[in-house]
């Protein structure tokens, strides 16, 4: 993560703030105004009431930084990572680390010494940017996830993570067994690290390799003092412990990525037995809530794979996918369509894929799907709503959708903003002006 930041600050893309700041609002203000302005980076040297800590945020706050992050033009970005999937690179387990400078267990364990944000006006406080690794107990992979966790007292924590997510599922597991789970925290590793986190893939697929992949090299793992757990051997901070099957509390409500509040639900408790860092450690937040913030972006690429491969799998004219607005809810498809309903088929895959996204148009090749403007410009040129609009009355949908009659129950919208086969050229073809890429001021 130092490397990365050091990249940032090199590219005039990181700003550092001297004067105190607080954990409550005020960290999360600045990582807000700038996921608003297409802003900076920020490292944070004085933070009110941890000394010895600095903190970081907006590191993914706009999609430049997580091309950065993965070293790869926009175009290639989705491409990029299907292939990490395709070919991950193992991890080396390695004898200490950064990660084990300062090392604090048993009744020295306190969270109030680390620096967890309060986000939002309606928040308590979440440690957002929070890798956890657990290992499946049949299969003995390590499940990660980045899911929200509140800070309930001095060695205690709430997660929030669905029973179909690989974090979720272990514990699930364990609890049916009346056993324990034992979990790390893993705040602030190397960004593939974090992205390879956020991979859509089966169970049994590790995605520490998947990481691997994204860095090009192996992982270097080190083991925890306190459970049986890998955990990146240069990370800034770990926390350890364990689930108790049954021990449970309310959360606070929490600004969820639709831009709404979240929480307020009885969550899992971990009990933490060991607190981890380096000497000087920075604390990593990220700020979900309003789109668009870091957390969109970094579920960005990691949703752009799914949508990609349930789309290609239908129609081999797929070109490219982006997922944008809550980077859930809406998909777009590029396509080359050789079948005059053959976006039906597209919609209706991604629809009812994996990225359980809740409306899709489908494009021609001309249209740069990374701009809105070309997007909306299909949307109003190309589709007839009465013939071009398809809707899915009741589907499964994606989590926190406020407007959902029932959880996780949606109906959902497609729209063909592709051209006509066999139509006149001219009353289609985008206007442009030659030149334009070549003049300067």
């Amino acid at each position: 993560m130092r490397e990365f930041l050091e990249h940032l600050d090199k590219k005039g893309d990181l700003v550092t703030v001297g004067k105190p700041v607080s954990t409550k609002w005020e960290i999360a203000a600045y990582i807000r105004k700038s996921s608003d302005t297409g802003g900076p980076c920020f490292v944070f040297d004085d933070v009110v009431g941890h000394p010895g800590w600095r903190a970081t945020g907006a590191m993914y706050a706009t999609p430049g930084r997580v091309l950065d992050a993965l070293d790869v033009p926009i175009e290639q970005v989705t491409r990029h990572y299907l292939e990490a999937i395709q070919n991950p690179i193992p991890w080396e387990v390695v004898d200490g680390g950064p990660v084990k400078d300062v090392v604090v267990t048993g009744d020295d364990v306190d969270l109030a010494t680390v620096p967890v944000v309060t986000h939002s006006e309606k928040d308590g406080p979440f440690i957002t940017a929070g890798v956890q690794v657990a290992r499946d107990p049949d299969t003995g992979v390590h499940g990660l996830g980045m899911h929200r966790m509140e800070v309930f007292g001095r060695d205690r924590l709430g997660l929030w993570a669905p029973n179909e997510r690989r974090i979720g599922r272990a514990r699930l597991k364990r609890a049916e067994r009346g056993e324990r789970l034992e979990i790390a925290v893993v705040i602030g590793p190397d960004p593939c690290t974090v992205l390879g986190a956020c991979a859509r893939v089966p169970h049994d697929q590790e995605k520490y390799a998947i990481g691997g992949a994204l860095l090009g090299g192996p992982l270097k793992l080190t083991r925890c003092e306190t459970i049986d757990v890998l955990v990146p051997a240069s990370a800034e901070c770990v926390i350890e412990g364990y689930i108790e099957p049954g021990d449970t509390q309310t959360e606070a409500p929490f600004g969820e990525f639709p831009g709404c509040y979240g929480g307020r639900m009885q969550v899992p408790v971990m009990t933490v037995t060991a607190i981890t860092h380096r000497r000087d450690p920075i604390f990593q937040t990220v700020l979900t809530g309003f789109p668009v913030t870091e957390d969109h972006l970094l579920n960005w690429v990691a949703m752009n794979a799914v949508v990609y491969s349930d789309a290609k799998r239908v129609s081999p004219g797929v070109i490219d996918v982006t997922v944008k607005g809550n980077y859930v809810y809406e998909a777009v498809v590029k396509m080359t369509k050789r079948h005059q309903s053959e976006p039906w088929n597209v919609m209706s895959a991604v629809l009812a894929g994996n990225a359980q996204a809740k409306y899709c148009v489908v494009v021609d090749e001309d249209v740069n799907i990374f701009d809105d403007r070309e997007v909306n410009w299909a949307v109003n040129t190309r589709s007839q709503p009465a013939t071009d609009v398809h809707i899915f009355p009741v589907m499964v949908g994606a989590p926190l959708d406020p407007s959902a009659p029932l959880v996780r129950q949606t109906s959902k919208m497609g729209t063909d903003a592709t051209k006509p086969l066999g139509a006149e050229a001219l009353r289609y073809e985008k206007v442009l002006v030659p030149g334009t890429d070549e003049v300067t001021w």
